[in-house]
């Protein structure tokens, strides 16, 4: 097959016919194929060539009637001259290619290469293209779409990529694991603050008894239900070992709502504390000392005294971008609740979908929550990230919770001692919205104009022009439109009215407020006409409106308003002492170096602060730079070491090491830093970790991408003061390696077996490799795992040479991975040569 290569145009022609046709099944799909390719770095400044390769499946030639369509994570793109065939963007992260006129006819089974630029590289094999799908026009209609098989090529070279785990860097890491003591008895995840051991243990085998007054019964059928499904243990009347839950004799002792003591001897478990919460709080440190043993469980006496340090901790879960059943948002609870969490942070709504159901507003969902083919966004969303193009198929773009979905998730997470705190995207990120109320507009303007302008987000006669961060150019809501707060403040009541019906107390509404692109609201005649009526000066004047009139209206309805970092950056002193009294709380999660002072800024000015470092705690972040490992990482990689690390009072001090895996001076990346003030210190409410999901296309990635990150989260939130936070130099150091070798123990002996039973998906770690003096040296984070490994360059797998201590080594790759629990590792290469 010849191949002609055009500049830029990018037109490849195979001289070489060959029949081909559109399959043998009785399935339709397109008469092309895709073969997608990342080309030339760096062709012009910041752009990057990628080509797709087309061919003619059929048995005809290729006409100029069609247009694939596909998504990607958002990028610019451009290309040169007169192409054959034109790449260009929808909006956002959807893309089309369609044929000009200088198309010629492809003949049956020849190909072209269609090469454009693309700003951003790609470094991992989840930012490629996705989702590819034909759509044919036949006198002048447009045909039911067909999908289109696509192939993409491995990246080059990808051991050269930024990032690429260097596994002699992950060898020497590891070394500092290697002293770890025994773990003991009550070594659990979080850490509990003070456990004293005493003679004697007590034996659970098969029977318990449970003794608890009514107030208890909730904590008490919780327990029962979690002691027989994981333990196999039955609660009867009477038992050789009694559990008992009571009320806190001394209730001076509580130092918090979810202070409790866990006293163990030999007939009796006995937990006592001050409220609920606390009870609960003890049952989850009973059940996590089980952990794995084997039936019959035996567990040694002892006296525990814990707490949180911080009252806040929470998981952010983006099911906006990615739908997942509200039975797999029940399992996440149950497990956050086993690590004593204590707030679902509820993304139900961005610019690619709103996932709740609002009565009065059904074209939330009839149109919000559905992704599909569509040139006009009448019926459902441009589909986006899974590509999917049929909007009724059970798919991650897909889906929204009812009403009764809804309050039944309550009612589960707050019998489990967990707040669901909702969010409304807005002013940006609401494009979900603003599309739905606009399709609303449509619906009734000819017959009840009054009804079609009632919750209008958008002004027909705005010209203003932007992009978002994901390139989406229209994803702002119009701040100066009454029509807007009536949306705002039906929303907000309908959710407090469910929260009523679910018996659950609804204290604040997250409203996003970040990412509002610059350019929004300078073309709306609405917008100018009131900056000239307010006389502001400019934009950011509109923002300080609109949070202001929403802090208001959350007020008017009972409740307190919540937002990411930027409500409560920029304002005038006056608007500052409104937000201030109406905030629960500040959600900081720009912690890159550069922009880390802002958390302490806004702490210190008196607003209540939720710590979300990107650096730390966001379960999005790529593990690392393997091309294979799914997740963003414009903030950083992060995996369950760099969640660990973080410190709430000491945010500088947080990254240990920088993207290539080089450790960092924490004593310069403090210095000259905003200092915490001690009113400042009393507003850090909490940490949580935020999982937005651009690049998850199921719950089993969801999982992957929380565990093991998550215990870093659960452990710093519980306990904020680890022993080495004061210390500096090589005591530091020596303290930090032993808590850290600890942390990696409990994940390895009771997490993972535990995950591993109980059908958590979850990560193993690449392992270290080292060759020195002509032996292949090898070890691995989690222990008690497996290490395979070849060198003849192929794929470990569980068939692969086992390494268990030193081996002559001489061979210029070795590949390696972890096996563990079933499961097993990415694989790392070291070249030798």
């Amino acid at each position: 097959m010849k191949i002609l290569k055009l500049p830029l145009a990018g037109l490849l022609f195979c001289t070489a016919p060959l029949l081909a046709g559109c399959g043998t099944s009785d399935k339709p799909e397109a008469p092309v194929s895709l073969t997608w390719e990342m080309g030339t770095s760096n062709v012009e400044p910041g752009y990057y060539e990628n080509s797709f390769v087309l061919k003619n499946i059929s048995g005809a030639p290729l006409p100029r009637n069609w247009t694939i369509y596909y998504s990607q994570l958002p990028r610019n793109v451009k290309q040169v001259g007169n192409p054959a065939v034109r790449v260009e963007s929808v909006n956002g992260n959807f893309f089309k290619m369609y044929p000009t006129e200088s198309f010629t006819p492809l003949a049956p089974g020849d190909s072209m290469r269609i090469t454009f630029l693309c700003s951003y590289k790609i470094d991992r094999n989840s930012h490629a293209p996705e989702g590819t799908y034909w759509v044919a026009t036949i006198d002048g209609k447009e045909r039911s779409p067909l999908p289109v098989t696509l192939n993409t090529l491995a990246l080059p070279s990808p051991e050269s990529l930024p990032g690429y785990p260097d596994a002699t860097k992950i060898y020497e890491s590891n070394l500092r694991l290697e002293n770890v003591s025994a773990l003991q008895p009550w070594d659990i995840l979080p850490s509990v603050k003070k456990a004293t051991s005493a003679e004697g243990a007590v034996v659970l085998d098969g029977k318990v008894a449970l003794a608890y007054p009514d107030a208890y019964a909730v904590e008490a059928r919780l327990l029962k239900e979690k002691l027989s499904a994981l333990y196999g243990l039955e609660v009867v009347d009477k038992a050789p070992v009694t559990i008992a839950l009571e009320t806190l004799a001394d209730k001076a002792k509580a130092v918090n709502d979810e202070y409790y003591d866990l006293v163990i001897d030999s007939d009796r478990i006995k937990i006592s504390a001050a409220t609920l919460h606390g009870v609960f709080n003890g049952t989850q440190t009973l059940l996590a000392m089980l952990k794995g043993k084997k039936a019959p469980y035996r567990l040694d006496a002892m006296s525990v005294e814990d707490y949180p340090d911080l009252l806040y901790r929470g998981q952010m879960i983006d099911i906006a971008r990615n739908f997942t059943t509200v039975d797999n948002l029940k399992k996440l609870v149950d497990i956050f609740a086993s690590y004593k969490m204590n707030v679902l942070h509820f993304h139900f709504s961005d610019d690619e979908a709103w996932r709740l159901e609002i009565p009065g507003l059904e074209e939330l969902t009839a149109v919000g929550s559905r992704r599909g083919h569509t040139t006009n966004e009448s019926r459902c969303l441009y589909p986006c990230y899974d590509g999917g193009y049929d909007p009724d198929a059970a798919t991650v773009g897909n889906g929204y919770y009812s009403r009764e979905d809804f309050i039944g998730l309550l009612r589960y997470a707050a019998e489990r001692h967990i707040r669901v705190i909702p969010e409304i995207e807005s002013p940006g990120h609401a494009r979900a919205a603003i599309v739905s109320m606009k399709a609303r507009y449509n619906k009734y303007k000819d017959t009840d104009v009054e009804k079609a302008a009632e919750y209008l987000l958008s002004e027909p006669e705005d010209t203003s022009r932007y992009a978002s961060v994901q390139y989406y150019t229209d994803n702002v809501i119009n701040v100066a439109m009454p029509s807007t707060y009536r949306f705002m403040e039906k929303v907000i009541q309908e959710l407090a009215a469910m929260y009523r019906e679910a018996g659950v107390p609804l204290a604040t509404v997250h409203l996003g407020g970040d990412e509002v692109a610059r350019g929004v609201w300078l073309g709306s005649p609405k917008c100018r006409a009131l900056m000239k009526e307010k006389s502001m000066t400019k934009p950011h004047d509109l923002a300080e409106y609109f949070i202001t009139q929403m802090a208001d209206i959350m007020q008017r309805n009972g409740l307190k308003f919540s937002g990411w970092q930027e409500v409560a950056l920029g304002h005038t002193e006056e608007a500052h002492r409104q937000l201030r009294t109406q905030a629960a709380g500040v959600y900081c999660w720009n912690t890159v170096p550069g922009y880390d002072e802002v958390v302490y800024q806004i702490a210190n000015n008196g607003y209540p602060v939720i710590l979300c470092n990107v650096g730390n705690f966001y379960m999005d972040m790529a593990y690392n730079g393997h091309p294979d490992e799914r997740g963003l990482d414009w903030g950083g990689y992060v995996d369950e070491s760099v969640s660990f690390f973080m410190l709430p009072f000491s945010i500088y001090r947080s990254l240990r090491a920088d993207g290539a895996g080089n450790p960092v001076d924490l004593d310069a990346a403090e210095k000259g830093k905003t200092v915490l003030t001690v009113e400042g210190r009393k507003n850090i409410l909490g940490v949580q970790g935020q999982l937005f999901a651009e690049t998850i296309r199921s719950f089993n990635g969801v999982e992957y991408l929380l565990f093991p990150k998550i215990m870093g989260l659960a452990e710093r939130g519980w306990n904020a003061y680890p022993a080495w936070e004061e210390l500096r130099g090589a005591q530091e150091q020596q303290a930090f390696n032993k808590a850290l070798a600890l942390y990696y123990e409990k994940i390895s002996d009771m997490e993972m077996p535990y995950w591993a039973r109980n059908g958590i998906n979850f990560r193993l770690p690449h392992p270290g490799l080292l060759v020195k003096d002509g032996k292949l040296y090898a070890n691995v984070a989690i222990r008690g795992a497996e290490i395979r490994y070849t060198t003849d360059g192929s794929e470990p797998d569980t068939q692969s040479a086992l390494w268990e201590a030193p081996v002559p080594c001489h061979a210029p790759v070795v590949k390696a991975k972890t096996f563990c629990q079933g499961k097993e590792s990415l694989p790392i290469t070291l070249k030798t040569e």
